[in-house]
């Protein structure tokens, strides 16, 4: 037991790779992870995308992702670190390009977390320069240039941050704009120090300045940090207003539902004719929760026909219900069989692991009272418009419900990838989200990406005044 003891031990401290990963006690830009390990990690990546994704050649083939994972073998034939294997993950998994098969950079926040500070911070790319968004506690001046974080350059970052920043069918723009919101993350990832040096342009004077970074955990729920939570508001302006929806996922759906019912009445007894609904940093959510807000814009009655591509798996949506909600589905499934959708979910269900299938989804829009907006109507979309938004901009373009202005958003007039499942790679215990549904819409087969009516982007100027340029262009049009 010693000699082996010993063996183990000398092997251990000559090797200056990990061959696995413990995330409380593993630097992801600093410490190396083994060849062996990360070669083992690929392929086992490959095999979960080959077991679980629905529609893995939709908008890239066989040999070109064959040729994308060769490319990624290839690169780990040396030693990485938890930073650089991710950016090799996320090349192999853009070639796919479904926005909800990924690898999210800021789960790398999660090793050595005890010992890591972060400065939040959003940051906006126009033509050439970086400008600050948003920051932490008005760490640095609204508006001005960012040059550098701790010596690192965003000019010489963007690149990476495109390579973490998810993409779906050719919404390149859209990805573009992903990337400077990432941005600011792979700075902060890079520079975990108590301190930071951040050099700036602020009024024609470039500024060096020492600033103060608080624990990462005192960050991860503001707003800075994660945008802002779900939440819905109402803004009155004589006969126009403005709903903003920040995100389709709230704490509680039933919740959520009543606010749009309270929102609409007060729509009508304003009597608003002109309704801006603003969508902008949505991120998605309940595909459900954006067909009842689509409920308030159409007839009562109206159909909305998509057809959903399922792949059957130990890790497709009917895997991930609680016993509960298994044993509803089948109660349900079984009264209904063989008329509706659900029957051919039910037909699904109890086919062999493998199947893949398309089941066509045709609810009918309706909401509690029934009630329907009839007036004009204006959407507010950006890069940051995913899943569910963009879907909902999908429906509003092709309904021609109204003009859209802003920037085009991540999906296309299709539909999207949608219900990802989350799994652990063995080695490096990375967290990659899989698809396990694909959603086609019956109005619009093409895969364009969905284009604003008006293109609206900031000003540095606007930017630095706080100035919402689709308001301006709402209340004045």
């Amino acid at each position: 037991m010693f000699l082996c003891l010993s063996i183990l031990l000398t092997h251990g401290f000559a090797q200056s790779c990990k061959s696995f990963v413990f995330r409380y006690n593993t630097n992801p830009t600093q410490e190396k992870i083994c060849s062996g390990a990360l070669i083992e990690d690929l392929k086992e990546l490959k095999e979960r995308l080959l077991e679980i994704h629905p529609d893995l050649y939709r908008y890239t083939s066989s040999r070109s992702l064959d040729s994308a994972f060769i490319s990624a073998i290839e690169r780990c034939s040396t030693e990485r670190t938890l930073l650089e294997f991710s950016q090799i993950l996320n090349d192999y998994l853009l070639e796919i390009r479904d926005s909800h098969t990924f690898f999210n950079v800021r789960e790398l926040l999660s090793y050595d977390r005890y010992s890591r500070h972060y400065l939040p911070f959003w940051i906006t790319q126009m033509n050439e320069k970086f400008l600050i968004a948003k920051a932490w506690k008005s760490s640095f001046p609204i508006g001005c240039e960012l040059l550098a974080f701790n010596h690192l350059e965003p000019q010489k970052t963007i690149k990476t941050a495109l390579g973490f920043s998810p993409i779906e069918a050719y919404t390149s723009f859209a990805q573009e704009e992903l990337s400077s919101y990432v941005l600011s993350g792979i700075l902060n990832l890079q520079s975990p120090m108590k301190t930071a040096m951040v050099t700036y342009v602020y009024n024609g004077d470039t500024i060096i300045k020492e600033v103060k970074s608080p624990r990462l955990r005192k960050v991860l729920n503001s707003p800075e940090f994660l945008g802002d939570n779900a939440q819905i508001t109402y803004q009155h302006y004589n006969k126009k207003a403005v709903l903003s929806i920040t995100s389709f996922s709230p704490t509680s759906i039933g919740s959520f539902k009543k606010r749009l019912d309270d929102i609409f009445k007060k729509i009508k007894a304003d009597s608003i004719e002109s309704l801006a609904i603003d969508l902008r940093n949505n991120t998605g959510g309940y595909i459900l929760l954006q067909e009842y807000l689509m409920s308030f814009l159409t007839p009562e009655g109206t159909k909305y026909s998509n057809h959903y591509v399922y792949k059957r798996s130990d890790y497709d949506r009917f895997e991930q219900l609680s016993r509960v909600q298994k044993w509803r589905f089948r109660k349900t499934a079984k009264r209904y069989y063989p008329n509706g959708a659900i029957a051919q979910e039910w037909d699904f269900y109890n086919s062999p692991k493998g199947t893949i299938d398309t089941v066509l989804n045709e609810p009918i829009l309706s909401n509690r009272y029934k009630q329907e907006f009839r007036g004009k109507c204006t959407l507010f979309i950006n890069g940051m418009s995913m899943s569910a938004s963009a879907n909902f901009a999908a429906w509003f373009a092709t309904s021609n419900r109204g003009s859209i202005a802003g920037t085009p958003a991540t999906g296309t007039y299709t539909g999207t990838f949608a219900n990802p499942v989350t799994i652990y790679l063995n080695n490096t215990a990375l967290p990659i989200m899989i698809s396990t549904m694909k959603v086609n819409s019956q109005q619009d087969p093409s895969n364009k990406p969905i284009l604003p009516t008006v293109l609206l982007t900031p000003t540095a100027v606007d930017i630095q005044e706080g100035k919402d340029i689709h308001l301006t262009y709402f209340l004045s049009h």
